[in-house]
């Protein structure tokens, strides 16, 4: 017999996970219609040139790439895409003309990165992308972390941080200390300091090393980690940096830039309290070139970014010689619900449906069927046991998969024309209901559950 379990990485999705995964997925699309996206979808193949012009991602990224070979094909033709960003991409360059600017999108689906299984790390993830295209607005900017604000909100996360950068203050504070021909090594470095530490940073600093130069030295790696861990906090970091690199053009613009989103941020009802300044901030994407900015969940913060992104001016250039301004961030649908569940915030229903009907022996099943079409003509879920057995195996499969309410019709009730009710959390039942009255019956139940934490 073959072995049933997974490839490593890879995971079956029961329904305890798929039923909150389906209800914080119909609440981000929610969010993103409400700010004027609309959907689109890209394929999960791409050609390998797609994901692998140049500034397309990181090396790193790109070691990650899982290559497709198709039968007959060559190989390295064709990969699973790593991100969304980079299909979107040569999506607009294809059909811009059509599409109009501003273009604002979202894309919900899976991608791939080859590397190494860990705690909410996965071999295959969802990804939910959100992207303003073909405008340098501020506005669209401060857009980005609003609608992550917003997301995080309407998926039930209660305590979360939104950390901003923008990359001409990095790009500024190197070329200050002559270091600009080394800014992607050391902005790629930067990186990973949550991820691995000082230290090992501070070497990956010094073993920097541009085409045919030489990396840091050990006081120049120390100097950039001085800058970037002093620069964190509220909007006094801003001001700090004024005082020290307001004379570099590209620092004093990207200072600017930011304070523009926390104005606008602030006029939106973002808490100051829900956003941070991280001055050494870099993502490890090549393609950004404005605002950046990471999210994670407080208490929680060894489970990484939960959304990120951020702006890139140039990335549709690998397709077009039109240039195609965006911003933009992702949603790590499946790192977030396994924060979620560890912490405890999922609860544990396993049923879509909130009343489950049941079919009492002895009664005409007519009388359950019609009545759960009435409830779902009613927009109240309904679930009709298709067994009559008997009747307390009915309800026990109700209570274990988080039904919340049972109506019961037996042979007495269908001469009377009447149904109990039951609470199957707190076992009360409410006997003799007219069938004139159930749908209002169970509203107004349903609503009452709400307040005892029944779940769905």
């Amino acid at each position: 017999m073959i072995d049933p379990r997974v490839a490593s990485g890879l995971r079956d999705l029961p329904p305890a996970v798929m039923i909150p995964r389906e209800r914080m997925l119909a609440a981000f699309r929610r969010v993103f219609a409400g700010f004027g996206f609309v959907p689109i979808e890209t394929p999960h193949i791409e050609r390998m040139e797609v994901l692998t012009g140049k500034g397309a991602g990181s090396d790193e990224v790109l070691r990650q790439i899982f290559e497709v070979t198709n039968k007959g094909g060559k190989p390295g033709e064709l990969a699973l895409r790593f991100d969304l960003t980079v299909p979107l991409a040569r999506f607009v360059a294809k059909h811009i003309d059509e599409l109009g600017t501003p273009f604002k999108r979202y894309a919900i689906g899976s991608v791939f990165r080859g590397e190494r299984p860990a705690k909410g790390r996965f071999r295959e993830f969802v990804q939910c992308d959100f992207d303003t295209i073909g405008t340098t607005s501020a506005v669209a900017d401060a857009e980005t972390a609003q609608v992550i604000h917003a997301a995080l909100v309407a998926a039930g996360v209660p305590e979360f941080t939104i950390t901003l950068n923008h990359r001409k203050i990095l790009d500024g504070f190197l070329a200050s200390q002559g270091l600009g021909a080394l800014s992607g090594q050391v902005l790629r470095a930067l990186d990973k300091l949550s991820k691995i530490g000082r230290e090992a940073v501070l070497g990956e600093l010094e073993r920097a090393i541009d085409v045919g130069g030489p990396g840091l030295t050990a006081d120049q790696a120390r100097q950039v980690l001085a800058f970037v861990e002093t620069g964190r906090g509220g909007a006094e970091v801003l001001e700090s940096a004024r005082a020290t690199l307001g004379s570099n053009p590209a620092a004093a613009e990207g200072l600017a830039a930011l304070q523009t989103v926390l104005d606008l941020l602030d006029a939106a009802g973002v808490p100051r309290t829900r956003l941070a300044i991280d001055l050494g901030l870099a993502r490890g994407l090549d393609y950004y070139t404005g605002i950046v900015l990471e999210t994670t969940v407080q208490g929680w913060e060894k489970f990484g970014s939960v959304a990120s992104g951020g702006r890139y001016d140039d990335l549709a250039s690998l397709f077009t010689t039109r240039r195609l301004p965006g911003v933009g961030a992702s949603i790590g649908l499946d790192r977030l619900l396994a924060l979620m569940d560890e912490a405890g915030w999922l609860g544990s229903s396993a049923a879509t449906a909130p009343v489950l009907v049941a079919q009492f022996p002895g009664t005409d099943p007519a009388i359950p069927v019609r009545l759960a079409a009435r409830l779902r003509a009613a927009g109240i879920g309904a679930e009709v046991f298709p067994d009559p057995i008997p009747l307390g195996k009915q309800l026990g499969y109700g209570s274990s998969r988080g039904h919340r309410l049972a109506v019961i019709v037996g042979p007495d009730e269908q001469a009377n024309q009447v149904f109990n009710l039951r609470n199957l959390t707190t076992r009360q039942e409410d006997k003799g209901l007219a069938w004139s009255v159930l749908e209002d019956s169970v509203q107004s139940a349903l609503e009452a559950s709400k307040h005892q934490g029944a779940g769905l």
